[in-house]
């Protein structure tokens, strides 16, 4: 039995009420970054919480595991992020201006994935949940795991060829694809081998973990400056936080997703498992492995960058004021503080302070209030009174080499949060 330390609760819990404080107080870079600053503290929670309930040694105490599992998360959580390149189901804004800064807030964020979803599976357990989850075997059929693997394989290629109507399909794909790899090797590891056993206890822990997880992510997202905005096909008018309310469902199939994905790495011999023996390294086998992954992150992160990532934190250049005045700043100012504060006309200061709230406004950024001035919007109101489709249109027309961004649901999102925000 392990000793608990409650220092290991009261240090996180400090850290994380430190990081919504600097977030109320606008105080930069915890808004931007706020997503990493919480999520640390939030797992070493969970992880304590865990260790005290469980009366257990704590996870992340074993360092040659939390090691493998926060250094092949980010490879993991890139594999999806490649796919959402043909689904385009969401995309980020607000991202740290340096690339080096972006590339790394971005890797410390999905570094934090597979961590999350395996310490919920443990909270879950330290409770007790699903220890008594038995039924009968299921039949003998699953043995003929190519099948499952020709299944996820063929089942990913149609969510890609159509993507449109077979998104959804994403979270499953990849477990009928990586578990298989598991069963076969070790079916300690392996859900399948937990369902032809009868076994759903950590199935469901891994699937309540999936939702538990997926609303602090989402909670924390919604109030972050540097987030994710989903624009999934017919889902795009009633959101929870910024996910539409089905999107919730996709979470526990990710929980299993993840898990058979990174076991699959255990079992071939570059991962630590999270439970059972630790196999021995393949030491010519792990370097591979590294660099196949460190070359797959940095071709899928350089495709994210014109792909996926839409604005970086916004720069506004005001006369009489210094380069970097913060937008968010100038937009809470009326049109004569905004003159008193930077020595110009009111009407001048008028532009200002509309040029401040477009760039705020739903992750627009300096780039794309640029474009949309060019296409005739200047202000929140003007682009609440557009078309999506026109003003889409009008966007690519006056600047032919924007390429993929803005999108056209990206445009609709703009035009309704301006249509919220536009008052007489």
């Amino acid at each position: 039995m392990a000793t608990f330390r409650p220092m290991r609760l009261v240090v996180p819990l400090i850290a994380l009420v430190a990081a919504w404080v600097l977030l109320l107080l606008d105080v930069e870079p915890a808004p931007t970054w706020f997503y990493v600053f919480a999520w640390y503290p939030t797992l070493l929670l969970l992880d304590a919480i865990a260790c005290r309930l469980g009366r257990r040694k704590a996870l992340l105490a074993d360092g040659r595991l939390a090691i493998s599992l926060w250094l092949w998360s980010a490879p993991i959580w890139l594999c999806f992020e490649a796919v959402n390149l043909r689904l385009a189901n969401w995309y980020y804004v607000y991202l740290p201006r340096g690339g080096l800064e972006r590339w790394a807030g971005i890797l410390l964020s999905f570094a934090t994935v597979v961590p999350a979803l395996v310490l919920a599976e443990r909270f879950w357990g330290a409770l007790g949940v699903g220890e008594r989850w038995r039924t009968r075997p299921v039949p003998p059929g699953v043995r003929d795991v190519r099948r499952l693997t020709w299944a996820g394989g063929i089942t990913l290629a149609a969510v890609l060829l159509f993507p449109q109507w077979l998104y959804p399909l994403t979270w499953g794909a990849a477990l009928l694809i990586a578990d298989p790899i598991v069963y076969r090797r070790r079916p300690d590891l392996s859900l399948i081998a937990d369902l032809e056993r009868g076994e759903w206890g950590r199935v469901g822990r891994l699937m309540l973990g999936g939702l538990l997880i997926g609303a602090i992510w989402e909670g924390y997202n919604a109030v972050a400056r540097g987030k994710w905005i989903y624009t999934v096909p017919l889902l795009e008018q009633v959101k929870w936080f910024e996910m539409p309310p089905l999107g919730f469902v996709g979470f526990p199939f990710f929980a299993l997703e993840a898990w058979a994905m990174y076991h699959a790495l255990a079992v071939l011999g570059v991962a630590v498992p999270v439970v059972g023996e630790h196999a021995r390294a393949r030491l010519r086998w792990s370097v591979l492995a590294g660099a196949v992954a460190a070359l797959f992150s940095i071709v899928t992160l350089t495709a994210m960058e014109r792909g996926t990532i839409s604005s970086t934190v916004p720069v506004m250049e005001v006369p009489t004021a210094p380069r970097l005045t913060s937008p968010w700043q100038v937009s809470r100012l009326t049109p004569s503080a905004a003159a008193d504060e930077f020595g110009v006309s009111t009407d001048a200061a008028r532009q200002i302070v509309e040029s401040a709230r477009l760039m705020t406004l739903r992750g627009i950024g300096s780039a794309h209030a640029r474009e949309l001035s060019r296409a005739g919007v200047r202000s929140v109101c003007d682009l609440a009174w557009s078309s999506p489709p026109d003003l889409w249109r009008r966007i690519h027309d006056v600047h032919a080499g924007l390429g993929r961004r803005p999108t056209e649901p990206e445009v609709r999102v703009w035009v309704r949060a301006a249509d919220q925000a536009c008052t007489p």
